[in-house]
């Protein structure tokens, strides 16, 4: 069974006999170490060259193109700024969803080291921030220090489920975002003062953090493979874990971002089904209202990309 030590690592207020607690926190350590990880990936990736599109080769006689100094440089900043603007957008979506009780504990709003954070509010705080820095870079005609916006996303669509695997452990150490009573072997024990009281009977539950934190890394490994084939080798006869798949249309750049989105949130909408925590919209989860959403939009980005794909067949 799985048990949180508890959601400090030291408070160094005690170690050096302070006036004041100042305490290191797992939830802030595995956020950090979360942005550091998806930042690596992102890294190597921006560092090799990328295959051009059909039209791109025709128009520039050549198949590839590699981020220049300037750009890798800008991508690392508006990565920054992207960071910030989630943890700015997952707190206050979860506020918002939760203004029933932040309406009268106004003092316990900007305190995110006690958790309390959206995923789903995340993204959409970082995609804005990027959005932007890309609108106040074009303003100063300087659009060319940053790397395309497509390929920024496919790069982001990769760092984005890493970050999400490890950070997720920071709800096991809060004890929080569990599931349903189970008795499974791993199942997660949750201390009285953390179980809704509708299950102060019960002492193990689903961990569903550890779900999602699986569940990703696997979309992970996924789309690290799809990137590598249709950026570096062939977008349309793909090579993703290991298995040949020749489509009848070619997956254009910029299709990475909204493919993680529908997996994401294909993910997260089951879940929502055990977990005990959900925010609601009326009398629905938010989560899986706002899933339901993506996957949509998501599935109309891919369409509209590309259609415009699809290899002209002679009669």
């Amino acid at each position: 069974m799985l048990h949180s030590p508890g959601s400090i690592i030291i408070d160094f207020g005690e170690l050096f006999n302070l006036n004041r607690s100042l305490p290191l926190r797992w939830y802030g350590l595995l956020t950090g170490l979360g942005f550091l990880a998806a930042f690596l990936v992102i890294n190597s990736r921006a560092s090799r060259p990328f295959k051009k599109d059909s039209e791109q080769i025709i128009s520039e006689k050549k198949e590839s193109w590699q981020i220049t100094e300037i750009q890798k440089q800008n991508l690392f900043d508006l990565l920054f700024i992207c960071f910030i603007g989630g943890i700015i957008g997952a707190r206050l979506w979860y506020v918002i969803l939760s203004w029933n009780y932040f309406a009268h504990n106004t003092n316990e709003i900007l305190q995110i080291w006690q958790g309390g954070q959206s995923i789903q509010g995340g993204i959409f705080g970082g995609f804005v921030s990027a959005l932007l820095v890309y609108q106040f870079k074009k303003s100063q005609n300087k659009l060319s220090d940053l790397p395309p916006f497509k390929n920024l996303a496919d790069l982001i669509a990769l760092g984005l489920p890493i970050g999400q695997a490890i950070g997720r452990w920071g709800n096991f150490f809060n004890n929080e975002a569990f599931g349903k009573p189970t008795q499974l072997p791993w199942a997660q024990f949750i201390p009285p003062e953390f179980r809704p009281e509708k299950y102060l009977g019960y002492t193990s539950f689903h961990p569903t953090f550890l779900y999602e934190s699986i569940y990703m890394l696997l979309v992970f490994f996924f789309l690290l493979s799809l990137h590598q084939s249709i950026t570096y080798q062939d977008k349309q006869k793909l090579n993703v874990l290991g298995l040949q798949l020749n489509l009848p249309f070619k997956i254009s750049t910029g299709s990475l971002f909204p493919i993680y989105l529908i997996l994401y949130s294909i993910g997260r909408f089951f879940l929502e089904f055990i977990r005990l925590d959900s925010l609601l919209i009326g009398s629905f989860p938010a989560a899986q209202i706002i899933c339901v959403f993506m996957i949509i939009v998501s599935i109309g980005i891919l369409v509209f990309t590309n259609c415009r794909e699809i290899p002209s067949r002679s009669a």
